[in-house]
């Protein structure tokens, strides 16, 4: 843990509503060495040279840097064409490849700019791709896939678990910017405000429609928080996989639909 204090669901969850009343002032997650990003693309590229570097020096022998595409339009994928305009990031498996569409970091969801705006947000964002590309060489991507091949039913249930295993190793990644005093005032609730936008319970209540826990497949924002925190207090991949153990004992179907019904009632 390195003398991490741990967050906790209570504290993370304060932190990001202090944040939105106006603390949290955009701050530098800065890759080393860099001062000036000069554009969103190059913050974009930026970053995912850092994680190569960071994951690569982790992961050791078998490491395979992850391809990083930051389109204006469209991006050339093994898994197909992305449409940078209307998609949002994706990882395709089989090259390796990532696409970073500049269109959603823009959008108001994230709201980053050449200037640097929401960097953290942005930062953030590339870490948990980057979950996706460990995931691909571990093979636990091929694993996933299996699974829900065999388990339609519960394949949903199975993408929120590799969603928020995602989370956690971004967490870690996070955690180690800060040991390096490189993360500034207001990044870490910048980090949880974005997470709690894109859980499935926010975005379901932002698009007016009714919450429904079936049909989630990335976690609750409270859910995307805790398990960020759990990567960033525990600096521990393996920790990262307890997202699993709650998986098969019923607990992330549970908090799914808890998140679902708190959403319905707030409508």
């Amino acid at each position: 843990m390195r003398g991490k204090t741990p967050l906790g669901i209570v504290g993370m969850v304060a932190a990001a509503a202090i944040a939105l009343t106006g603390c949290g002032d955009g701050g530098s997650a800065e890759p080393p060495g860099t001062t000036d990003y000069g554009s969103l693309a190059g913050l974009l590229k930026d970053v995912g040279a850092e994680l190569n570097d960071y994951w690569g020096t982790q992961w050791g022998t078998g490491w395979r840097n992850a391809v990083v595409k930051v389109p204006e339009n469209a991006a050339s994928t093994a898994c197909g064409t992305i449409d940078a305009v209307e998609a949002g990031p994706a990882y395709c498996d089989a090259d390796l490849t990532m696409v970073l569409p500049l269109a959603f970091f823009r959008d108001q969801l994230v709201g980053a700019d050449d200037a640097g705006t929401n960097d953290a947000a942005v930062a953030a964002i590339v870490g948990h791709e980057f979950g996706h590309h460990l995931q691909a060489l571990s093979g636990l991507s091929e694993e996933i896939t299996a699974w829900q091949e065999e388990d339609p039913d519960n394949a949903n249930l199975l993408s929120v678990a590799n969603e928020l295993n995602a989370d956690c190793t971004m967490g870690i990644w996070m955690s180690s910017v800060d040991d390096e005093r490189r993360l500034e005032p207001g990044d870490l609730a910048e980090v949880l405000i974005i997470l709690g936008k894109i859980g499935d319970d926010q975005l379901s209540a932002d698009a007016g429609e009714e919450a429904d826990a079936t049909t989630f497949d990335h976690g609750t924002s409270e859910q995307r928080r805790v398990w960020f925190g759990v990567g960033y207090v525990e600096q521990d991949i393996e920790a990262c996989g307890r997202v699993f153990d709650d998986l098969a004992d019923g607990t992330l179907a549970e908090e799914l639909q808890a998140g679902a019904d708190a959403a319905n009632a707030r409508g």
